[in-house]
């Protein structure tokens, strides 16, 4: 497959808000690729690693298919803030298209991979995080990794998996490596080097592979990481699904996930921690950093689609507020139809 004509940037902003400039090798590159609903994500998740990572130099990128005045002019007061730099990739979406995703898995799902293969040109290694990722902990560790000839250090995904990953992907090896791509620490001297963007696109061509996929990129990330990864601890991928808030109706459920050692919090699932009704201890470590953020006189997200919706009653109802919780599982039930 030809990839070259994927990564195509409109618009490339700088937000230098530093008093003594640095080029970028010489700070810790942290990117995200977001569309327009996880914008609030990406700059509450910048905001996050700077307030728990006061004493590090950074430069932080953001592959965006939308960006508008307003979230250039709130971002720009971040950077103001912490004296950092932020930049800005106004990607177009349109050539990717034909790449396969769904509903659920839209096509910004490949916006991580397009940063790989753009920054390898630049960078000898990026830290890649999904934007519904808050930071809690300090990344003096991280940072001070080295890398030899592995492509990339990532976080195993949750034990459920592990088995279904490698029957899916005909692999027994995958039970017990299957990882979560939601967090990506990339070696990119050999993801140039290993040809690693047309390896992904090669696999994405091959009909007897798209057959065995459920997550497109994350799974091709780990038919090509396989073997050839290092292996981060939890801490810094600590999975937590807030609708787990109503399915286990504890209200520490949460602590069994999240706890002192804990770096990156990552908020899976329909429900976001910056969702009007995910009213939760558990979601708090979203709100703390959200309450001193330009964002913090913003309103909250409201459910817009079907499975906001859907999941969004469960959560009132739970929460006693029932009298919108049936408003909300009836506005649920006429979309359904």
């Amino acid at each position: 497959m030809d990839f070259k004509h994927l990564t195509q940037f409109k618009d490339i902003i700088e937000l230098d808000k530093r008093p003594v400039k640095l080029d970028e090798r010489e700070t810790f590159n942290v990117s995200w690729g977001i569309d327009e609903n996880y914008q609030v994500g990406a700059a509450i998740s910048i905001a996050s690693i700077l307030e728990n990572n006061k004493q590090n130099k950074f430069t932080f990128h953001i592959i965006a298919d939308y960006l508008d005045k307003e979230y250039i002019e709130l971002l720009s007061q971040l950077a103001t803030k912490y004296q950092t730099v932020i930049k800005l990739y106004h990607i177009d979406s349109e050539p990717l298209k034909e790449l396969p995703q769904s509903n659920i898995w839209p096509v910004s799902i490949y916006y991580r991979l397009l940063s790989f293969d753009y920054f390898s040109a630049r960078l000898d290694s990026l830290l890649y995080l999904d934007a519904d990722i808050v930071c809690k902990g300090s990344l003096n560790e991280l940072i001070a990794l080295e890398f030899k000839d592995e492509y990339g250090a990532v976080v195993i995904d949750v034990d459920a998996m592990q088995s279904k990953s490698a029957e899916r992907l005909c692999n027994e090896d995958f039970n017990g490596s299957y990882f979560n791509s939601g967090v990506m620490y990339i070696n990119l001297r050999e993801w140039l080097k290993q040809r690693l963007t047309e390896k992904f696109f090669d696999l994405l061509s091959d009909e007897s592979i798209i057959k065995k996929l459920k997550y497109p990129d994350q799974d091709i990330l780990n038919l090509m990481f396989l073997h050839h990864a290092k292996i981060l601890p939890r801490k810094y991928n600590c999975i937590y699904t807030i609708k787990s808030e109503f399915e286990e109706k504890n209200s520490e459920y949460y602590t069994r996930f999240i706890n002192d050692e804990t770096v990156f919090i990552h908020y899976t699932g329909v429900t976001k921690p910056w969702h009007d009704w995910a009213n939760y201890a558990s979601a708090d470590y979203f709100h703390n950093i959200y309450n001193i953020s330009p964002w913090r006189n913003i309103p909250y997200k409201k459910a817009v689609k079907k499975h906001e919706y859907k999941e969004k009653y469960k959560h009132l109802l739970y929460q006693k507020k029932f009298l919108d919780g049936v408003f909300t599982a009836i506005k649920y039930n006429v979309m359904k139809g």
